[in-house]
């Protein structure tokens, strides 16, 4: 007697899965006669237009016999499950929560290899999901070997991730890591800050039979979305069944008596429509809650299971709740073998309002890692300031000008074209590519073939004209006869294609670490050392980007974000909260800029007759007998301020004045940026860091910014470009907004910045040292370890308790002293030193007219703050030399004193 062959489980799934696959398009939105050849490309990291294949193109010829082997190996699967219940979904819409529910039949609990968490995330990302709920996933979370929790195993995007599970607590310690049953909820993003955990948990009785989260936003609204998993084979003598009924509805009507408003997911384990647990959610009399998927698309759904004829799972709601799309997804879609439920709502129903959208930076075109991306920019910028006549416009500024402000003109006119050259620069040296998949030449081959269909489609409908590069494109591809192709035969090979990116875009670094390891044996074989160098640099930098990633990904502390709201303490001992945009940048401008930046105020150099004495600047005929010892100090003159301005002249009397040269030549501009940090955030132009390391190695560009730097400190002004100051508000303990303390950074620009460096972090320095004004560091010099200086420090201990020497060491952190220098005392202590008093000029003039923008969660502020204020700030590279040398004689000062 024969046997009837049977397909295995996984088997089927695995062919639903390749059928499923025929909706990713669909469900993203994207039309696959609309792509465009340069937004495919998704390694950012080669051409291989010289690129050929051997590979035949039997995926593609044999699409029919796939087709047919998927049928007979999903026997037994209805034609219903194959099919897309309601709309699929496309590109998630502002205002809008996105919720995706499913049985995933167990979830391994490790990280690595972890093909169905690979899977999951992937589905997460495409959908741009806010909530996932999952059921069944079969980990024991009490065992040893489960280590990784669900907010550990979903991490490793920009969006901030929270979890809930729960499995049956009773039997954790007698069974293995493998539990069945479990019910567990993710949360990602926007909705974090309206997350209730207190309120959140699981099934009280430890039965892991639910899981819940509460959302609590605007006008006392409260949503809870709860994940349930109804066990209906399980005998007990009080009839579980019966209990999980009456314990799920008592703690719904509980919850909605309160007045939240209820996301009911449930896999029940029999028919929603016709047995008792449906009938109940839905009882108008009872909960009232409307079967979610069925009330939107009109039309009841069907079977849920793979091999089902039942609809046992969906997704119920409080009518409170808008609807705004919903589906049931075909089987092998998801990572289960349950159908996978996809339902929008409005935002503004589930918290009370929508919150706020994060605006993200745009990305930097301009990377000089990459190869010829600098040379290219290079390219374009010197051919733009050659062309435009930019040095000699600056060189004419400087000779023809009669006036202070008819040189400022012509310099701020010949600036604001060179930021236009270096950012049009910037924009051309390269394409930016997603990077999802690694390069490889075997994954190139099908990134270039998906390009070349989806132009033979673009061809049919008459949006290509150029038949013969279509054609030659082919040919490198290994496509013969292109142009005889159906469009039907192309939508096939498409979908071929379209399974290879994916295979690629999971393992394509094994394939990226192959190519780089063949290519460097290559380099070796023929004996090319400039390329050897370059393949070990990336090898080298990719492995340790891995290696930190991974690190930070275990290790790193949960750091601050940017702030969508902040708050400040009242007077009668409550809190105020900012919450929209504009209350969020006044009340930070208020706090920040209206009362932080005011405290040099307080400094007696900066009150009655010494105000009028120096100014703002010390560029006054006073500022100049003091530092000649012949200044006269007005009765009742603060003695700290007296013994300062005297220790001023002394060092004046030593240091020759304008010693330091405000020169800016081309060497000393390129090594400024030779080993600059090119991540380093700054400048509201957008000239960040590259733009000047690119430059630097190019003699017309890098003579350019000195050129223009250098006039601005012989002749003492800052151009308008200077002027401009980004403050980024982050929060410095991560969940608190209180505005007293939140972390504020100034981002000035760069080359400001650099000029800076030069003249007062090194010059002035090297100054001081040369005329022994300034003792030389000991261990933070080349060589030196933190080991040295501890050592260092114990030692001194022993030979002070021995010698019983009255001394000490002190670690000094002066509050708010970045934002108390008063600008008087900095130019005089800058001029004492032999800085010139333009070049003092050139680097004041610009912080005490600086416009001052956020940049919050909302994104970079249209308005911003403008005032005359004296400060200094983080971000600025002359507070850290104005420290040393005051610190440095007023130590000496007191010093003599207690002599």
């Amino acid at each position: 007697m024969g046997h009837m062959n049977r397909t295995k489980h996984a088997k089927v799934l695995t062919a639903l899965e390749k059928r499923a696959l025929r909706y990713k398009n669909r469900c993203l939105g994207v039309d696959t006669d609309t792509y465009r050849g340069d937004t495919i490309d998704e390694t950012g990291t080669v051409d291989t237009a010289g690129l050929t294949s051997d590979e035949s193109e039997e995926e593609g010829e044999n699409q029919a016999e796939v087709r047919q082997r998927e049928m007979l190996e999903a026997s037994g699967v209805s034609d219903e499950v194959l099919e897309v219940h309601g709309v699929a979904p496309g590109t998630k819409a502002d205002g809008v929560f996105r919720m995706i529910y499913e049985n995933c039949n167990g979830l391994s609990n490790k990280i690595s290899g972890n093909d169905k968490l690979e899977k999951a995330k992937e589905i997460i990302d495409e959908l741009e999901v806010d909530v996932v709920c999952y059921n069944e996933h079969r980990q024991n979370l009490m065992h040893k070997d489960n280590r990784n929790g669900f907010s550990q195993l979903f991490r490793g995007g920009e969006a901030e991730v929270r979890s809930v599970a729960a499995h049956n607590t009773h039997e954790g310690k007698v069974v293995g890591r493998v539990q069945e049953g479990g019910t567990a909820m993710v949360l990602f993003g926007q909705l974090v800050e309206q997350y209730d955990f207190e309120s959140s948990g699981r099934d009280d009785s430890g039965l892991g039979r639910w899981v819940v989260m509460v959302f609590r936003g605007e006008h006392g609204v409260t949503t809870r979305i709860a994940r349930r998993y109804y066990i209906t084979k399980e005998k007990d003598l009080t009839c579980p069944r019966k209990r999980f009924r009456d314990d799920l509805c008592n703690q719904l009507k509980q919850w909605r008596e309160e007045g939240d408003r209820l996301i009911v997911c449930l896999d029940a384990n029999e028919d929603i429509y016709r047995k008792e647990l449906g009938k109940t959610l839905t009882d108008s009399e009872g909960l009232n809650l409307k079967e979610v998927v069925g009330d939107f698309t009109g039309s009841k759904i069907g079977a849920t299971y793979f091999r089902g004829s039942k609809p046992i799972d969906a997704v119920w709601a409080t009518n409170d709740l808008q609807v705004v799309g919903a589906c049931v997804m075909p089987a092998g879609y998801g990572i289960g073998d349950h159908r996978m439920f996809v339902v929008d709502f409005r935002l503004d129903s589930i918290v009370g309002v929508t919150p706020p959208k994060i605006v993200r930076l745009a990305a930097r075109r301009l990377n000089t890692k990459i190869p010829h991306v600098a040379e290219k920019y290079q390219q374009i910028l010197e051919k733009k300031m050659v062309e435009h006549k930019l040095n000699s416009r600056l060189v004419e500024a400087e000779r023809n000008s009669k006036s202070l402000d008819e040189i400022r003109r012509k310099v701020n006119a010949v600036d604001m074209d060179s930021r236009q050259y270096m950012t049009h620069a910037e924009k051309k040296c390269r394409k930016i590519k997603s990077g999802r998949i690694p390069f490889s030449p075997e994954a190139s081959v099908w990134i270039r073939r998906r390009q070349v269909y989806e132009s033979l489609i673009r061809r049919l409908d008459g949006k290509i004209k150029n038949r013969s590069n279509l054609r030659r494109s082919a040919q490198r591809c290994g496509i013969s006869s292109p142009l005889k192709l159906t469009r039907k035969e192309i939508h096939q090979r498409l979908e071929v294609c379209e399974e290879k990116c994916q295979y690629f875009e999971r393992h394509g670094h094994r394939y990226r670490k192959r190519h780089l390891t063949k290519r460097l044996s290559v380099a070796r074989r023929k004996g090319n050392k400039e390329a050897e160098e370059k393949i070990m640099a990336i090898i080298q930098r990719e492995k340790e980007r891995s290696f930190w990633r991974r690190m930070n990904y275990a290790m790193s502390k949960r750091t601050g974000r940017s702030v969508t709201m902040v708050q400040r303490e009242t007077t009668d001992g409550g809190v105020e909260e900012a919450r929209t945009q504009d209350e969020v940048e006044h009340m930070i401008w208020e706090e920040i800029h209206g009362k932080r930046f005011y405290l040099a105020e307080q400094a007696p150099i900066c009150k009655g007759r010494l105000r009028g004495d120096f100014g703002y600047m010390a560029n006054t005929k006073a500022a100049r007998k003091v530092l000649e010892g012949e200044y006269e100090y007005p009765a009742g003159c603060h003695q700290g301020t007296k013994e300062l301005l005297e220790e001023i002249a002394e060092i004046r009397s030593v240091i020759p004045p304008n010693s330091v040269s405000t020169d800016l030549r081309r060497p000393a501009w390129k090594e400024k940026w030779r080993g600059a940090k090119e991540k380093t955030s700054s400048s509201l132009s957008g000239l960040h860091f590259g733009h000047y390391i690119a430059g630097s190695t190019s003699e017309v560009i890098s003579h350019h910014h000195a050129l223009k730097a250098t006039i601005c400190l012989k002749r003492g002004f800052a151009i308008d470009r200077w002027k401009g100051g980004m403050t980024c508000i982050l929060e410095k303990l991560p969940g608190c907004c209180l505005v007293t303390k939140l972390r504020a950074i100034l981002l000035m620009e760069a080359d400001y910045n650099a000029k800076n460096k030069i003249i007062y972090g090194v010059r002035m320095l090297d100054n001081a040292r040369q005329y022994k004004m300034m003792q030389d560091e000991i261990y933070s010099e080349q060589g030196r370890t933190a080991e040295d200086g501890a050592l260092a420090k114990i030692l001194f201990y022993d030979l002070v308790r021995q010698t019983r020497w009255p001394a000490s060491i002190a670690s000094i952190d002066a509050a708010n002293c970045y934002d108390s220098i008063a600008h008087a005392i900095a130019s005089l202590i800058f001029q004492a030193f032999g800085v010139p008093v333009e070049g003092v000029q050139a680097m004041l003039e610009a912080i005490q007219e600086m416009k001052y923008f956020l940049r919050t969660a909302y994104g970079d502020s249209k308005g911003c703050a403008q005032s005359k204020i004296e400060v200094k700030y983080q971000k600025e590279r002359d507070t850290v030399p104005h420290f040393a040398a005051q610190y440095l004689r007023l130590s000496l000062r007191w010093r003599q004193s207690c002599l």
